[in-house]
C-alpha cells in the first residue's frame, strides 16, 4: 500500500509535466467519455422506438439529472481542491479529515435532494419545458432517477476524492464499470421487458449504484492515502469553509448549466416538440467535447493543486500551458468531425427526418464554439485547484448565467431559430475570453511569488526560515 501511495505522490511531485498530465488526465477523460456515452444511451435506445415525445421527455429530464450531480460536485470539487493542497503541504491527517467531511456531508445533502425532487416532480418538469405530450413520460423517467439520486451524487463525490490523491485510474474504473453496466441493461429493460423510459431510468440507477460501490470499496479496502472513515469526521468550520468556497462556485456552474438546459428547452418548445428533441440530441452529442475538456481539467486538478501547495510555480505554469494546448487541439478535432458529419451523428439516435434536419443545423452551430472549450474548462479547474474562489465563481456563472441565457433571449427574439442555435457557441467564446483575462492577472501574481521565493532561497536563509518568511509576507 505504501508503495502505491508513494507512486501517486511522485506523479504529482516530480514526474515530467506532459507525462504527468496524461497519466492523470487520460483515465479521467476516459471516465468522462464513458459517462457521456452512457448519458446518451437512454436517448439512443429510446430513439429506436421512433417516438419523439419520449426522446423529448428524456431531454427535459437532463437538467434535473445535472442538478443531482451538481450537489455531489460541491463535495467532489471542493473536497478534492482542499485535499490536494493539503497533500502538497504534507498534511495527510488534515486531508483525511477533509475527505471524511466531504463524503458524509454529500450523503446527507444528496438524500435531501432526492426527497425534495420527488415531492415537487411535476412542477419541476413543467419548469424544464414539459408539455402535455411529454409530461407523462417525463414523470415515469424522472421519478426513478430521483430515487437513485443519492447514489448518483455520492459516486460523483467519491470520484472527485479519488482524483484528489492521484488515484485517477480507480476513479475511472468506478465511473466506467457502472456506465458499461447501464449500456448493457438499457436495451434489456427497454425492449424485451417493454419498460421504455422507466426501463432506461432503472438501468441508469443500477449502473450508478455499482459505480458508487466500486469507488467506496477503494476506501473500505484501505487503498487510499486519504481516509473517509466516520472516525475522521468532526464538524470543522474551517474545513467546511474551504470545501464550500470552491465546491459551491463549481456546482453553481453545473446548476446554471442545468438551468441553461431547462431554459433552452423552454425556448426550443416555442419552435415545437421536434426542436426540443433535436436540440436535446445535439446537446448530448456535442457534450462529448464538454466532458472531455472537463475530464482533462479534473485530471490536472491534483497536479495543479499539489504544485501550488508545494510552491512549485514553474511546474504549475508549465502544466497550465501544456494542458491548454492539448485540450485545444482535441476540441478543434471534434469540432471538425461534428461539423462535417452532422447528419450522421443525429441519425445514430433517431430516424425521424424532421428531427435529423433540425439536429444537424443545431450541432453544426454548436461546433463553432467547441475549439475554445479546452482552455475554458482547464482554467476553471485551475482556479478551483488553487483555492481561488472568486475567479472560479466568475467563470462558473459566466457560461450559462452571464452569457448563455441572455444570449438565448436576445438572439432568439432577433433571429428566431438561427439565433437560438447560435447562443451557446457565442457564450462559450465569451466565457473563454473572460477566463483568459482572469488567468493573465493570476499569472503575474504567480511569477511574483516565484521570484520572491527564489530570492529568499538565494539569500542563504534556511528552508524553514524562508518558508516562514514567505508565508508571513503572503498570508
Amino acid at each position: 500500500m505504501m508503495k502505491k501511495q508513494l507512486d501517486r505522490t511522485h506523479i504529482l511531485d516530480s514526474m515530467p509535466v506532459y507525462k504527468a498530465i496524461w497519466t492523470l488526465a487520460v483515465p479521467t477523460m476516459m471516465a468522462m467519455l464513458v459517462q457521456v456515452i452512457y448519458n446518451m444511451t437512454d436517448t439512443f435506445f429510446i430513439g429506436k422506438l421512433n417516438e419523439p415525445n419520449m426522446v423529448a421527455a428524456i431531454s427535459i429530464s437532463i437538467p434535473v439529472f445535472m442538478m443531482i450531480q451538481a450537489f455531489g460536485n460541491v463535495f467532489a470539487v471542493g473536497g478534492a481542491s482542499l485535499i490536494s493542497r493539503l497533500l502538497g503541504k504534507g498534511e495527510r491527517a488534515g486531508a483525511s479529515r477533509a475527505g471524511a467531511i466531504a463524503f458524509w456531508s454529500a450523503a446527507v445533502v444528496c438524500t435531501a435532494v432526492s426527497i425534495v425532487g420527488l415531492i415537487f416532480i411535476e412542477p419541476i418538469l413543467m419548469a424544464c419545458g414539459a408539455s402535455v405530450n411529454t409530461i407523462g413520460f417525463g414523470k415515469r423517467y424522472l421519478s426513478i432517477m430521483l430515487l437513485g439520486s443519492p447514489f448518483i451524487g455520492l459516486k460523483m463525490a467519491l470520484a472527485g476524492l479519488l482524483r484528489s490523491e492521484g488515484a485517477t485510474r480507480e476513479a475511472m474504473i468506478g465511473m466506467v464499470s457502472g456506465s458499461l453496466l447501464n449500456i448493457v441493461l438499457d436495451p434489456i429493460f427497454i425492449f424485451p421487458l417493454k419498460m421504455d423510459v422507466a426501463g432506461a431510468a432503472i438501468a441508469t440507477v443500477i449502473g450508478n449504484i455499482v459505480g458508487f460501490l466500486y469507488c467506496l470499496s477503494f476506501y473500505t479496502r484501505k487503498k487510499g492515502v486519504v481516509s473517509i472513515s466516520w472516525k475522521h469526521y468532526r464538524f470543522d468550520r474551517e474545513v467546511y469553509a474551504e470545501i464550500l468556497k470552491i465546491g459551491i462556485p463549481a456546482s453553481i456552474g453545473m446548476i446554471l448549466t442545468s438551468a441553461g438546459f431547462a431554459v433552452g428547452n423552454v425556448f426550443a418548445a416555442a419552435f415545437g416538440d421536434d426542436v426540443v428533441a433535436a436540440n436535446g440530441v445535439a446537446k448530448r452529442i456535442s457534450n462529448i467535447t464538454v466532458m472531455l475538456s472537463m475530464g482533462m481539467g479534473h485530471g490536472c486538478q491534483p497536479l495543479m493543486g499539489f504544485s501550488y501547495g508545494a510552491k512549485k510555480y514553474n511546474r504549475l505554469l508549465e502544466t497550465i500551458k501544456k494542458a491548454i494546448l492539448s485540450g485545444t487541439i482535441m476540441c478543434t478535432t471534434f469540432a471538425l468531425l461534428f461539423y462535417a458529419f452532422a447528419d450522421f451523428w443525429i441519425k445514430v439516435f433517431i430516424n425521424d427526418p424532421i428531427v435529423i434536419e433540425l439536429g444537424a443545423k443545431v450541432i453544426r452551430s454548436f461546433a463553432l464554439g467547441m475549439p475554445v472549450l479546452g482552455a475554458q474548462f482547464l482554467l476553471m479547474s485551475m482556479f478551483q485547484s488553487l483555492g481561488k474562489s472568486g475567479q472560479s465563481l466568475v467563470i462558473a456563472i459566466s457560461r450559462q448565467g452571464l452569457f448563455y441565457v441572455p444570449f438565448l433571449a436576445l438572439f432568439s427574439s432577433t433571429w428566431g431559430f438561427n439565433g437560438f442555435i447560435r447562443a451557446l457557441p457565442a457564450a462559450d467564446i465569451a466565457t473563454t475570453l473572460l477566463s483568459v483575462m482572469l488567468f493573465l492577472f493570476l499569472r503575474k501574481e504567480l511569477r511574483t511569488r516565484r521570484l520572491e521565493r527564489e530570492r529568499l532561497l538565494a539569500s542563504g536563509c534556511g528552508q524553514e526560515l524562508c518558508e516562514s518568511s514567505f508565508h508571513g509576507h503572503h498570508g
